[in-house]
């Protein structure tokens, strides 16, 4: 039935998510050796596959470019306004509440609800978000950027040489981009599940502010992206990516680069969880709403 069609790309996603959770709960890993293998490997393989293999035009990097900064501008005024009306501040809130899940969930759900279109734009906004993330985000929380830990990332190079094989129209034979593309798509559901696994490590949550930061997230985010779209005039599949990344929850790895520079990782650790369970209704809301 038409009305369920938008549950279609979100199922998949969350019982990946639940199977990495009740994991957890049966058997206690080391997540280090699979988040390398995902980020080293993974990551990088899926990048540069999904970009290089399917063409893209120069304005459609310009215009999820341009998406991502009026997102990212505007999620950011409601986190001053939040803090003028409240009387409150923390790093530890800003940094969940301004940088969305673009990787273990926008690239599945992108993927699942819009095809390779959908996967290729969610990935090239997976790369401009999480060098953002290693930039602006080490900034607020420690007051000066380490642009070069951007650098480090392979996913980086794996973008450029994507997008220079794809803008030069250079034929990569199938028998070379054929293992790329499956260690990318590999690492998909690892990613879920290496989500839900993470999300059991949270021993206990805070409310308050961190559900403030939740709804900023998601509904602020959401808001902001709306007013990208219209502003930029994004169409067809960029449109879509682009709301669908507005409505994410926070990303786990706030929490980690929150607990690295000891800005109140408890706050920002409850703010991915939050935002997380929340999206399980949102994410099919927004998804009626673009499809």
């Amino acid at each position: 039935m038409e009305i369920f069609k938008p549950l279609s790309p979100v199922i998949p996603v969350f019982l990946l998510i639940g199977a990495g959770f009740i994991f957890a709960q049966w058997k206690k890993i080391s997540l280090a050796s699979v988040t390398e293998i995902v980020v080293y490997l993974g990551t990088p393989s899926l990048v540069f596959s999904s970009l290089a293999s399917k063409p893209i035009q120069a304005g459609d990097i310009f215009v999820l470019s341009a998406g991502v900064v009026i997102i990212f501008a505007g999620v950011g005024l409601l986190i001053r306004a939040y803090f003028a009306l409240s009387g409150f501040h923390s790093r530890g809130f800003a940094l969940p509440a301004l940088f969305m899940n673009a990787g273990n969930m926008g690239i599945p759900l992108a993927f699942f609800a819009f095809g390779p279109a959908g996967l290729q734009r969610a990935t090239l906004m997976f790369v401009i978000i999480t060098f953002l993330q290693y930039s602006l985000g080490i900034y607020i929380l420690n007051g000066r950027g380490n642009w070069r830990e951007s650098f480090r990332l392979p996913l980086i190079y794996a973008a450029v040489a994507g997008l220079i094989v794809n803008l030069a129209q250079v034929k990569i034979p199938e028998l070379l981009l054929q293992p790329v593309s499956m260690m990318g798509q590999a690492s998909i559901p690892i990613m879920l599940i290496s989500l839900g696994y993470r999300l059991h490590e949270v021993e206990s949550l805070q409310w308050g502010h961190a559900l403030g930061g939740a709804l900023v997230r998601i509904f602020g985010g959401f808001a902001a992206a709306n007013l990208a779209v219209l502003a930029i005039g994004a169409t067809g599949v960029n449109r879509q990516v682009l709301l669908l990344y507005g409505a994410l929850p926070a990303a786990v790895i706030n929490f980690i680069l929150t607990e690295k520079y000891r800005q109140d990782p408890a706050l920002a650790a409850s703010i991915v969880v939050i935002s997380t369970f929340i999206s399980v209704l949102t994410i099919p809301i927004v998804f009626w709403l673009i499809l």
